[in-house]
C-alpha cells in the first residue's frame, strides 16, 4: 500500500510543469488513485499532492462520445446534440467535449447521403457556379491552402459559359454597324451558335441520364447519389472555416462510398438493406444472403464500370446529334416573328414552334440534303441510340448470381498428409 502512496506522488510530480492538459487530467483521476490506496496519507504527503495540484488550471477534459459507422444504442439519450460543446485550456485551445449524431437533421459534421428531388440536380450545379464565382475563383487567386482539386474541377464550367456567351456575342455584337442583309445573316449565325451550344449541352446530359436511369432500373445502382461531403478547412487568418461539397457515392469504382450506404441503412434499422433490395428486386433473389455486401458489391463494381464507359460514349454522340439538329436550316426562322410579339403571345407560341422545328429539322438531319449528309445524319442518330441500347444491355449482361449448388465434393477416404 505504501508503494502505491509513493507511486502516485511521483507521479504528480514528474507531469509537474509539463501542460494543463497534464493538469487537468490530474485533477480528474485523482480521486480514483486515492481511493485505490485505501490508506489514509500522512500530512506531508497530503501538502505535497496539494502543492501539485495547485500548479495545474481547475479545468476538466470531459471524455469524447465514442462515435461509430452507424447507429449506436449506447447514444440514445445524445440524440439530440447538433454541435459540441467545448472547452478552452490555455496553451491548448477549444477541446471539443462531444461530436456530432446521426440523423437527417443532426448530421453535423459527418458525410451523409442527401435525399433526391427533381430539383437535386439543378440545386447542385446552381451551388458548383456560384461558389465558382464567388469562393473558389478567389480562393485560388490568393493561393490560398484550402483549394482544393474538387474546386479545380468545379470551375471548369465558367469558361464554358463564358465562352459560349462570347462566341455567340462576337457575330451579333457589331450587326448594327452592318447593311440590313449582313446584320440578317450575322444574326443568323448567332442564334444557329446559341442553339448550337444549348442543344450540345442538353443533349450530353439527355444521353447521360438515360443511361443513368436505365442502369439504375436494370440493376438497382443508382450512378447518381449524391451526398454531402463536410471539409473542416485549414484555419486561415486564425479562422477556422467549415465548407461543404457534393460528391456522387459512386464517382469512383475503385472507391465507392460503401460506409455511407451503410450509415443510411443502419438509420433505416438494417445496415444491409441497400443490397438486400438488390439482391431480392434485380438479382432474383427468395431469401435473404448470409452475406449480402460481400455477394453484391463485386457485381455493383462490374455494372459501374460498363455503365461509365458506355455513358462517356453515348453522352458524347448525343451530343453531336443535337450540335447536327441546330445546324439544319429549319431553325433558321425559329423564334421569328412578323411583329414583336406581347409576352403571353411569346410564350405559348415559342414552345409550340419549337416541338414544330425540331421535328422538321429531325428529318432534314435524317434525309440529307445530299448523300454523305444522308449517311452522317443517319450515322450519328443511329450510332447514338444504338450506344445507349448496347451499353444497357452490356451492362445487365453477367449481372447476376450464380444459385447452382457448388459440385465440388470432399473425398473423406483419402488420408490427410501434413508436410
Amino acid at each position: 500500500m505504501t508503494l502505491s502512496i509513493k507511486r502516485n506522488i511521483n507521479n504528480l510530480q514528474a507531469f509537474k510543469g509539463v501542460s494543463s492538459l497534464n493538469g487537468a487530467y490530474i485533477n480528474n483521476n485523482n480521486g480514483a488513485n486515492k481511493t485505490e490506496s485505501n490508506v489514509q496519507n500522512s500530512p506531508a504527503q497530503n501538502a505535497n499532492i496539494e502543492s501539485s495540484q495547485n500548479l495545474a488550471p481547475k479545468t476538466q477534459i470531459q471524455k469524447p462520445m465514442q462515435t461509430t459507422q452507424g447507429y449506436a444504442p449506447e447514444l440514445k439519450q445524445a440524440q439530440t446534440i447538433s454541435k459540441p460543446a467545448s472547452a478552452y485550456i490555455e496553451g491548448v485551445g477549444a477541446v471539443p467535449s462531444g461530436y456530432f449524431i446521426e440523423g437527417e437533421s443532426n448530421h453535423g459534421s459527418e458525410d451523409h447521403i442527401i435525399k433526391k428531388t427533381p430539383l437535386t440536380g439543378a440545386r447542385i450545379v446552381a451551388d458548383k457556379i456560384t461558389k465558382s464565382i464567388f469562393s473558389y475563383a478567389p480562393k485560388g487567386m490568393r493561393g490560398s491552402k484550402n483549394s482544393n482539386f474538387y474546386e479545380y474541377l468545379s470551375l471548369g464550367m465558367i469558361p464554358y459559359i463564358v465562352g459560349s456567351v462570347m462566341m455567340v456575342a462576337t457575330t451579333v455584337a457589331a450587326s448594327k454597324f452592318f447593311n440590313p442583309s449582313d446584320a440578317k445573316a450575322s444574326k443568323m449565325i448567332g442564334k444557329g451558335a446559341a442553339l448550337g451550344v444549348a442543344f450540345y449541352a442538353v443533349m450530353k446530359w439527355l444521353g447521360g441520364k438515360v443511361m443513368e436511369k436505365g442502369t439504375e432500373a436494370l440493376t438497382g445502382v443508382d450512378m447518381a447519389m449524391p451526398y454531402k461531403k463536410v471539409i473542416s478547412e485549414l484555419p486561415e487568418n486564425g479562422e477556422e472555416k467549415t465548407s461543404t461539397e457534393f460528391h456522387r457515392v459512386f464517382e469512383s469504382v475503385d472507391f465507392p462510398r460503401w460506409d455511407l450506404i451503410n450509415k443510411k441503412g443502419e438509420e433505416e434499422g438494417n445496415r444491409y438493406q441497400y443490397y438486400d433490395d438488390i439482391a431480392k428486386k434485380k438479382l432474383g433473389c427468395d431469401e435473404p444472403l448470409n452475406a449480402p455486401d460481400q455477394v453484391v458489391q463485386p457485381l455493383i463494381k462490374k455494372a459501374l464500370t460498363k455503365a461509365m464507359a458506355a455513358k462517356s460514349i453515348s453522352s458524347f454522340l448525343w451530343a453531336a446529334t443535337g450540335v447536327a439538329l441546330a445546324a439544319q436550316k429549319d431553325f433558321a426562322n425559329f423564334g421569328s416573328f412578323p411583329n414583336k410579339p406581347k409576352f403571353k403571345e411569346f410564350i405559348t407560341k415559342v414552345p409550340v414552334d419549337f416541338v414544330r422545328t425540331l421535328k422538321d429539322a429531325s428529318k432534314s438531319l435524317w434525309n440529307g440534303t445530299s448523300v454523305k449528309s444522308k449517311i452522317v445524319g443517319r450515322g450519328l442518330i443511329i450510332g447514338a441510340a444504338a450506344s445507349t441500347v448496347l451499353g444497357l444491355l452490356n451492362v445487365k449482361r453477367g449481372y447476376k448470381i450464380d444459385k447452382k449448388p457448388s459440385e465440388s465434393q470432399i473425398d473423406y477416404k483419402k488420408d490427410y498428409v501434413e508436410n
